[in-house]
């Protein structure tokens, strides 16, 4: 019986962090992100380096507030970092491609 409740509860879920985060990031490389999570905590980057003229899409999720394996299978490109919540709905954090290509990112929620 216990079972049954723990599934309605996981069924009936919706992200508290669920929506759509624009913004930039700066450092060895810039340009634009994307960030959508859903009501179920996936979440999926589009960014835009205006450095290479590179755009691309890719995924991962969220363990509480924070990002979790949210890497690009192509370039490497990780965001880390949270969206905890915000008055001003403004969030920041960082990412990293490899050693020497890193910076940060700034979102706001829409």
């Amino acid at each position: 019986m216990d079972n049954y409740w723990e599934r309605k509860a996981e069924e009936n879920y919706v992200s508290p962090y669920k929506g759509i985060y624009v913004g930039t990031y700066i450092g060895s490389d810039q340009g634009t992100l994307r960030v959508e999570i859903s009501t179920k905590d996936f979440v999926e980057v589009k960014r835009f380096s205006t450095t290479n003229s590179f755009n691309e899409t890719f995924e991962g999720g969220m363990i509480g507030s924070s990002f979790n394996k949210v890497i690009s299978r192509i370039s490497g490109f990780t965001v880390l970092g949270n969206v905890k919540s915000n008055p001003e709905n403004t969030y920041s954090g960082t990412w990293k491609i490899d050693e020497g290509n890193s910076g940060t990112w700034t979102l706001k929620k829409q």
